[in-house]
């Protein structure tokens, strides 16, 4: 065989691979017939046959389609009019000066080089066609380029709108996905762009400790997942070995990352210490967001966005954290005026009202019907001040020691649901018997569903 045949041959395998996606094939296995199966597969689930716009109709040419998705996504990432709002009176916990000049001070090649051989080489392209990959590979011939586009960054904290564009692909929550919303929108964004934000995320997650408090346990270097599910089920426990009533309220925002507004986010940033110049950095990585949206593999119109924050970029899951660590900072001040009891657990009954994970968060009431209106008027404030509304619809709550009259009057007081427990939190269950036959069933089929591929 021939090293052109060979190239030619390792070139199709990677492509294939690349679009497969498939992360759990050793490197260097061949399998291109597998890749095919997978990417094929993918491309069946993906393809949007028809669609029900919000009038019920049924769409089902690709030009109905492709308006009917165009116009949402505007809308989506539209702000809408309305009164600027400011938030007082609570503890900001702002990071150190020594942080924050550390923060903003000049990017260096190592800083870039260590950013760019981090990420996924084979993570998918956007706009430019580029993957990591060929950073990666091309760093001798490129670095002096990309130190330059850092230290012009540095001083402009501008990013122009090809670096910063970005594809939404559309990818069904699930099957038979019928209307828009059914379907979750994932943004590839320009390799340029990934590499910026890998930087500046590498300096974030020095100091998000210094101002998120400890009952967010996403993202925050320390702080593991397992702790929030132990927590959490160790509350619950000890509030049902003690007799006393109480409510587990799990809520759920409305497009959580999509209604985050950037001019809330710079006055939280402003608020927790950051300085002048990184705040102009995330304004500008924010600020120059354009959208087109893949629409069965092509590339459909321009939407220019005026708030949200973008799933796929690096930083958006820590920027939303700080966004969300707010609520918590209210929860916390309602408790200090003692407008919020919440449970009381642990020897030194140390007072807990919420836990957090990201966009996941979980409430902890007493049964009074006092507080409980109390802290739906939190979630209504938090709303109003940063646009995310919660969603009643898919927000649920919980009894502890309550009869069914208790939760009829609960389900009409907070406009959602009572469900039964055990129910799933972050993955894992939450208020059953861990001894108990079929509590861990849940877990086992999602474990037997990946396992069979």
């Amino acid at each position: 065989m021939t090293p052109k045949l060979e190239e030619i041959i390792l070139r199709e395998e990677i492509h294939w691979r690349q679009k497969a996606k498939v992360k759990w094939v050793k490197d260097g296995d061949c399998n291109s017939k597998l890749f095919h199966k997978v990417a094929n597969g993918r491309r069946n689930r993906n393809f949007i046959k028809f669609l029900e716009n919000e009038r019920g109709l049924v769409l089902d040419n690709s030009e109905s389609i492709t308006e009917e998705i165009l116009l949402y996504f505007k809308k989506l990432y539209s702000s809408p009019p309305g009164e600027s709002w400011r938030v007082e009176g609570i503890d900001w916990s702002p990071i150190s000066e020594e942080s924050a000049s550390r923060l903003d001070s000049p990017f260096y090649e190592e800083e870039i080089f260590n950013a760019i051989f981090q990420l996924d080489r084979d993570m998918a392209s956007g706009p430019d066609g580029f993957t990591i990959a060929v950073f990666q590979d091309c760093w001798d011939v490129i670095k002096e380029d990309l130190v330059r586009v850092f230290a012009e960054f540095h001083n402009s904290g501008i990013i122009n709108q090809n670096t910063n564009a970005s594809f939404i692909v559309l990818l069904p929550k699930k099957s038979r996905s019928k209307k828009i919303s059914d379907f979750r929108p994932i943004n590839l964004i320009t390799c340029l762009f990934k590499v910026i934000a890998e930087v500046l995320l590498g300096r974030l997650r020095g100091v998000l400790h210094e101002t998120i408090h400890s009952t967010q346990g996403a993202f925050v270097q320390g702080r593991q997942i397992l702790d929030a599910v132990l927590i959490a089920n160790e509350i619950v426990d000890e509030k049902r070995r003690s007799g006393e009533k109480g409510v587990v309220f799990k809520i759920d925002f409305e497009k959580a990352y999509d209604h985050v507004k950037g001019d809330f986010l710079d006055l939280v940033l402003e608020k927790k210490g950051f300085s002048s110049k990184w705040r102009s950095w995330m304004r500008g990585c924010l600020s120059s967001v354009s959208y087109a949206i893949l629409v069965n593999g092509n590339a459909k119109g321009w939407v220019k966005a005026s708030r949200g924050l973008r799933q796929g970029d690096p930083l958006s899951p820590f920027l939303f954290t700080i966004v969300a660590n707010v609520l918590s900072r209210m929860l916390l001040k309602a408790e200090e005026r003692s407008l919020l009891e919440g449970f009381r657990v642990g020897r030194n009954r140390c007072r807990v009202s919420h836990l957090q994970f990201a966009d996941d968060t979980i409430l902890f009431a007493n049964f009074s019907e006092e507080e409980l209106q109390t802290l739906k008027s939190l979630l209504l404030v938090f709303g109003q001040v940063f646009g995310l509304k919660v969603n009643l619809d898919k927000s649920n709550f919980f009894c502890i020691n309550l009869d069914q009259n208790h939760l009829s009057r609960l389900a009409l007081m907070l406009d959602c649901k009572a469900l039964d427990w055990p129910i799933l939190y972050l993955g894992l269950p939450l208020g059953g018997n861990p001894i108990a036959c079929g509590f861990w069933d849940p877990v086992i089929e999602r474990i037997s569903r990946r396992l069979d591929g």
